[in-house]
């Protein structure tokens, strides 16, 4: 609803914090009001237009916080400049960074600015969703899996009512806003939360007959949080028992991987392992001699490069990032554990302090030694270099130690017992999961059948299936 009304504040200063353009919003909520004048301290009129339909307003007191009004007149012409000169630009339409496993409501400047473009230059530029999916990206040495998508275009017939401003303008843009949305999730694996992306991922590793490329495991990977939100909409919100009982025998499987610290590409290989040989037989004929040599090794070469130059940058950067992460939270209204912020102030910490600590010990070698001028300057422009390969090196050895643990974890009869059925746990989920498969799938069409899917198309579909589906409850 558009509809204005008057706010009342209690030990409030309207008049001298907030001015009109402003927008104040109820902490906990992620929609904010437009201050439209201010008569007092104490008392001011506010517009409804962002708040949804359905959502009730606070009729009680309650904290507050402003959004301060920013003139983007200038930021739109240099990027009407830009594009005008057959430039490109990049924008984040979600408006913030945040860790869901789905996208945030999209602002509305990317419509703006393509509208715009249209209107003053006839450029209809082409929008191009570009899916970051990040995995251990609150981390050093993270992934991401970058993937781009289908362009995006105005339907140059829709110009005049953008024109026409007020409700067609907004209609139009909407609209707009509706299809890059689409396009967004057609590069990326959205589900309604980690759990069900736990399980997404799960499923497509044991699903899946032989190693894919990144892009194919995004294809299964999608295929399968598609396939789980027809079966959710389809059962309406009650999945039949089969699916229930697979999921948690999925969810008990990645966790007892945890557990005993392996992976799932490890497991078919345990099938071939002796567990009846008692720990010296076992020894012998594993490659834990050589994988705690090539530890040893890795540690050596990168104790001094990490022990002086990463490892007193990187503790401190680590708590400094576990500080930040929590004011995040604490702030924020969309995050959920605010991981998407820590490796930022990592990278910002660092950028200050491994300059700051290489100049530290130039001037303790200056002082504290009688090596020259030049040689001391060698050693400082030397230490990028150190740094580098103790990170490279270090990030080896780390690998090794993961890959070592199964081999650890088999010296304990209890934990050979566990490592000795996982394969067979393994077999059986692939069959009931392929077997489910059989037989839902050929309920979801193309999904199951098609070896090519224009996801942006099956995103457009998925969102108006969800429209009917609300208009019909």
């Amino acid at each position: 609803t558009d509809v204005s009304f008057k706010v009342t504040g209690t030990g409030t200063a309207f008049t001298s914090e907030i001015n009109v353009g402003d927008k104040i919003r109820h902490m906990g909520t992620s929609l904010a009001l437009k201050v439209e004048s201010i008569a007092s301290d104490t008392e001011m009129i506010v517009n409804s237009a962002s708040w949804k339909d359905g959502d009730a307003l606070p009729e009680s007191a309650v904290p507050f916080d402003i959004l301060k009004r920013i003139d983007h007149k200038v930021v739109y012409e240099k990027v009407l400049e830009k594009l005008a000169s057959g430039g490109a630009i990049g924008i984040f339409p979600e408006g913030g960074s945040h860790d869901r496993t789905d996208l945030l409501p999209l602002k509305v400047g990317v419509a703006l600015i393509a509208y715009s473009a249209l209107e003053k230059d006839g450029l209809n530029v082409p929008i191009v969703p570009v899916g970051l999916n990040y995995f251990r990206a609150h981390r050093f040495r993270g992934r991401v899996v970058v993937e781009y998508g289908q362009p995006t275009y105005i339907d140059p017939q829709t110009l005049d009512a953008y024109k026409s401003g007020g409700e067609e303008r907004r209609e139009v843009c909407n609209s707009l806003l509706d299809a890059v949305e689409d396009s967004m999730k057609s590069v990326i694996v959205s589900t309604p939360d980690y759990e069900t992306l736990q399980v997404v991922h799960t499923a497509r590793r044991l699903y899946q007959r032989k190693e894919l490329q990144a892009s194919d495991k995004q294809d299964l990977n999608r295929r399968f949080a598609e396939g789980y939100r027809r079966l959710m909409m389809l059962s309406e919100g009650s999945p039949p028992k089969e699916w229930l009982d697979l999921q948690e025998k999925m969810v008990a499987y990645d966790k007892e991987l945890k557990d005993l610290g392996i992976k799932d590409y490890q497991v078919p290989a345990l099938s071939n392992e002796k567990y009846e040989y008692d720990g010296d037989t076992v020894l012998r004929e594993m490659r834990l001699p050589y994988q705690l040599a090539h530890i040893f090794l890795m540690v050596f070469l990168a104790a001094i490069p990490a022990a002086f130059l990463n490892l007193p940058v990187g503790l401190l950067a680590r708590l400094y990032a576990l500080k930040r992460r929590k004011k995040a939270l604490r702030e924020s209204k969309v995050k959920i554990k605010a991981f998407d912020v820590m490796l930022t102030e990592k990278v910002l910490l660092c950028i200050v302090l491994v300059p700051s600590l290489w100049v530290f010990y130039g001037i303790l070698l200056w002082n504290f030694t009688d090596w020259d001028g030049p040689t001391i300057a060698l050693v400082i422009m030397s230490l990028p270099l150190f740094s580098y390969m103790g990170i490279v090196v270090a990030e080896a050895g780390m690998v090794d130690i993961k890959d070592v643990r199964p081999f650890v974890m088999r010296f304990f009869p209890s934990a050979r017992r566990r490592l000795s059925a996982l394969p067979a746990t393994r077999k059986n989920l692939q069959k009931e999961l392929r077997d489910f498969i059989k037989q839902v799938g050929p309920q979801f069409g193309e999904l199951y059948y098609k070896k090519e899917l224009d996801w942006k198309e099956m995103q457009r579909k998925s969102r108006t299936q969800s429209v009917v589906g609300k208009k019909e409850n």
